[in-house]
């Protein structure tokens, strides 16, 4: 958890000094900001007793990008939790969160009020999981990994847009952890354009 928490007030900081950022982002537009919150449910590629399978998600995302540039910005902090009654653990509890820095690019459609959009980054992880039968892993793990994304928003006034994202991740290719985190996560997205 330390390592999640050094990374989000890393994160913070960064995202404090945006203004700098607006500098490195492609393009002679101007830059528009915006933010996002999602509310869905993460699937895990494998369904065990290791991990819960369908938990619910929510998140905040912040980007930055520019019209007219080749790509912009995504910073996001992401929870997803589940408290289960399994036959062999007894009540389960699993809690993880996220935090994700990447790079996205938007496909504006002429004439339509839907973006559709791509993303790709790395993201930081901490799980936790508690079992009330102490005879199976519990604890908590931590690692870096790595997500895609896909998704759409539609603007509904000048400042507010929906959508929907489908985030697929992978986060225990880099060392064996306690739980097999893979998955994907459907959302729905409310924003405001800043």
């Amino acid at each position: 958890m330390n390592l999640l928490l050094r990374s989000t007030c890393a994160l913070l900081l960064g995202l404090g000094s945006c203004s700098t950022l607006e500098t490195y982002v492609p393009g002679a537009g101007d830059v528009r900001e915006t933010f996002a919150l999602d509310l869905g449910q993460r699937v895990f590629d494998h369904a065990s007793t290791n991990c819960i399978d369908e938990q619910f998600a929510f998140g905040a995302e912040y980007t930055l990008l520019r019209e007219d540039g080749a790509f912009g910005y995504e910073f996001g902090i992401h929870n997803h939790n589940r408290r289960k009654d399994i036959l062999v653990t007894g009540r389960t509890r699993v809690d993880g969160w996220e935090i994700t820095a990447g790079l996205r690019k938007e496909f504006p459609i002429e004439g339509s009020d839907i973006t559709p959009y791509v993303g790709l980054g790395a993201s930081l992880y901490t799980v936790d999981r508690e079992n009330e039968v102490a005879d199976f892993p519990e604890g908590d793990d931590s690692g870096p990994g790595i997500y895609g994304r896909v998704g759409a928003r539609m603007r509904v006034s000048d400042n507010v847009f929906v959508g929907l994202d489908v985030r697929l991740i992978q986060e225990d290719f880099l060392k064996e952890g306690k739980y097999d985190l893979d998955g994907d996560v459907v959302s729905f997205v409310l924003g405001w354009s800043l």
